[in-house]
């Protein structure tokens, strides 16, 4: 058994108390190198940046689009391109064209008002009308898009799409109304051969590398077409007005009965000045 030697300085091998401090001086520094390695990840994990869906894709060019603002539960909110790209993942030309269709449709529906969120329906369109919840489906960011400015599933109606720009058709309904707004991108904006190269790299996945590259290339060109080129340049769209209500027959028997009842009361009153 070890005991206290005496004139013991602190760093023999020998004795009780310098076993204890030597044994607690290696706990603490496993302790230490534990925390500065957990530290160390953790800032790694903040620095890095956010992956996007397409690897290797280049920087968007700069470009400036306004925010979309909405009442939500009596409160003005601004939904800006940047929030639905960290909702998303990044910018790809569906998370794009979404946010500017849906711009665009508020703008003719509800002039220099701000909608109410609630107010707010949107019928989109799909392959097969079903919705691409599965990260990495194709059209995921215009799916996701949509449900990040209703805040919700249920005011969004889903139909089916023939597949290309077919699934890029969108109609805005003002709900109060009942006006619509039907919107849908130019066939020139893809680039040629775009969809069918999008279809073998994210459905089919029998793309080679040089397919899988000159995708990347045309996903790039796409989206900095929709980021940059005006609306006109983008897109075709025309606006429904809501239809003038036509008499039922109803009320134009109703409309007649009280001409003819008029007509009676102003002859008696005639035949009752003449009687004077």
């Amino acid at each position: 058994m070890k005991e206290k030697i005496s004139k013991c300085e602190g760093n023999c091998s020998n004795c009780t108390m310098c076993s204890i401090n030597q044994g607690k001086n290696r706990i603490i520094g496993i302790k230490t190198v534990l925390i500065i390695l957990l530290g160390v990840l953790l800032l790694s994990a903040l620095l890095m940046p956010v992956k996007s869906h397409m690897q290797g894709a280049s920087e968007p060019p700069e470009f400036e689009l306004k925010p979309i603002i909405l009442i939500d539960n009596g409160n003005e909110i601004e939904i800006t391109l940047d929030n639905i790209k960290d909702y998303h993942g990044d910018l790809c030309p569906g998370v794009v064209t979404v946010f500017r269709q849906t711009q665009i449709g508020i703008k003719q529906l509800w002039g220099g008002d701000i909608p109410e969120r609630d107010d707010i329906k949107i019928v989109s369109h799909f392959k097969n009308a079903e919705a691409p919840v599965i990260k990495g489906k194709s059209m995921k960011g215009r799916y996701d898009t949509f449900v990040y400015i209703l805040n919700n599933t249920d005011n969004l109606e889903i139909r089916d799409c023939e597949g290309g720009v077919d699934c890029f058709k969108t109609t805005i309904i003002r709900k109060s109304t009942n006006e619509e707004f039907n919107i849908t991108l130019k066939d020139n904006v893809s680039p040629d051969g775009f969809f069918e190269l999008m279809k073998k790299v994210k459905i089919t996945k029998n793309a080679s590398d040089d397919e899988k590259e000159e995708f990347k290339t045309k996903w790039e060109e796409f989206r900095d077409n929709v980021l940059t080129k005006t609306n006109h340049d983008l897109f075709e769209y025309e606006i429904k007005k809501k239809k003038p209500e036509t008499f039922s027959v109803t009320n134009a028997i109703f409309g007649g009965i009280i001409v003819i009842i008029l007509i009676l009361i102003l002859l008696v009153i005639v035949k009752k000045f003449k009687s004077i």
